[in-house]
């Protein structure tokens, strides 16, 4: 017969850590943020795209059919940019690689997402850039940027087809 002692120790120094390991994983998996102790609200989530798109010197426009970068008239900040502009973000939970463009977002690997390196969620902001054209004029133009997050808020941007 089996030793009842050494079944204990057995299940103490390979079970409990591997609970531990399990539960650890499976929290980074879901996006909780480890440095905060929470997970990110949505609000958190897109004044941090916000302000990873804003803070740019330089942003994408179209003229015509080309894509030309103008240094940009920056925001004061994310309220002042959601009064002017209530409805133009969004959060797409779940699998953001499928409304993406394949060939700009790969899909997150499971090692990507258990070590919270990997993302969850998309956020989706129709930034309306201000520039000034050539002629010293302010211009406004409305470009999507998609922009997922590690899950402490860490934003790596996706760009989009104007058609898309």
């Amino acid at each position: 017969m089996i030793d009842r002692i050494l079944i204990l120790a057995i299940f103490i120094l390979i079970g409990i850590p591997l609970s531990l390991l399990s539960i650890f994983y499976s929290l980074n998996y879901s996006g909780f943020c480890f440095a905060k102790m929470r997970y990110l609200s949505d609000e958190e989530k897109l004044r941090m795209a916000f302000d990873y798109n804003n803070r740019e010197d330089t942003l994408p426009v179209y003229i015509g059919r080309r894509l030309e970068y103008y240094q940009h008239i920056k925001y004061a900040s994310f309220d002042e940019y959601i009064k002017e502009n209530p409805d133009c973000c969004s959060i797409n939970y779940g699998e953001p690689y499928k409304i993406a463009q394949a060939s700009f977002i790969p899909e997150s690997s499971f090692l990507d997402r258990i070590s919270g390196l990997g993302f969850r969620d998309l956020t989706v902001i129709n930034f309306k850039v201000r520039y000034l054209d050539e002629n010293g004029n302010q211009r406004v133009q409305e470009v999507r940027f998609g922009n997922t997050l590690r899950n402490c808020g860490r934003p790596v941007s996706i760009w989009f087809d104007k058609d898309t």
